[in-house]
């Protein structure tokens, strides 16, 4: 009796599982589409960053000027942000190169003092990526060239004070980008600067700008 009855159970167990084998094994041998998100190799993007270029050599100018004319002391020009943007063009096998337009416009009171600057950069950078599952890590360089202009009033004199500047750029950049199925891809990155001005027409106008400044930049594929 119990031998039929275990017969009877097995049978039972196999005519479900052999449905449920034959199921299994079609999902299994039937591969999943997906559909392909075609991404353009041309892309634009925009990033904004804090920019912490030293203008110890800028100040230095002011702290003359102010000296040769009895003026008091100002405000120094410190660090400010920035914002890039540009087109980049992915050339395959992790690289690309992109070119860039970039500005940022100061202004700030301190006493008697208004200090006011304007910088304009345009330039290139080539860089190569590192595809990781889940990011890419991509590092490059390039050149750039810096429109400086700047200028300082003060509240208990007529006038104004200015030193501006034209100069040449190489910047070494390092960061991390995160991609979307669409395309767009948002990255965290940093660079360091180093700026030399261009025939300057005096010798206290021979200066440098260098620092590093860190921002998040977003990308976006075109399509035509």
């Amino acid at each position: 009796m119990k031998e039929s009855i275990v017969a009877l159970t097995m049978s039972l167990v196999a005519s479900l599982l052999l449905p449920l084998s034959v199921v299994l094994g079609q999902q299994k041998q039937t591969p999943v589409i997906q559909p392909k998100v075609g991404v353009s190799p041309l892309s634009v993007f925009v990033s904004g960053s804090y920019f912490g270029p030293k203008y110890t050599n800028v100040n230095a100018v002011y702290q003359v000027i102010e000296h040769n004319l009895s003026l008091p002391a100002g405000n120094d020009f410190k660090s400010y942000y920035f914002v890039l943007t540009g087109v980049r063009l992915t050339l395959g096998n992790g690289q690309a190169v992109q070119g860039e337009f970039g500005g940022s416009v100061m202004k700030s009171t301190k006493d008697s003092s208004t200090n006011f600057l304007q910088l304009y950069y345009a330039g290139g950078s080539y860089i190569i990526s590192f595809p990781l599952p889940m990011v890419s890590i991509y590092g490059g360089g390039g050149l750039g060239y810096l429109w400086l202009n700047s200028q300082r009033t003060y509240g208990t004199r007529l006038g104004v004070a200015t030193v501006n500047g034209q100069l040449v750029q190489l910047h070494g950049m390092l960061g991390i980008e995160f991609f979307d199925p669409s395309g767009v891809s948002f990255a965290l990155e940093g660079r360091y600067t180093n700026a030399i001005t261009v025939s300057p027409t005096r010798a206290d106008l021979d200066f440098t700008l260098k620092g590093i400044d860190v921002g998040i930049r977003i990308g976006v594929p075109i399509t035509f």
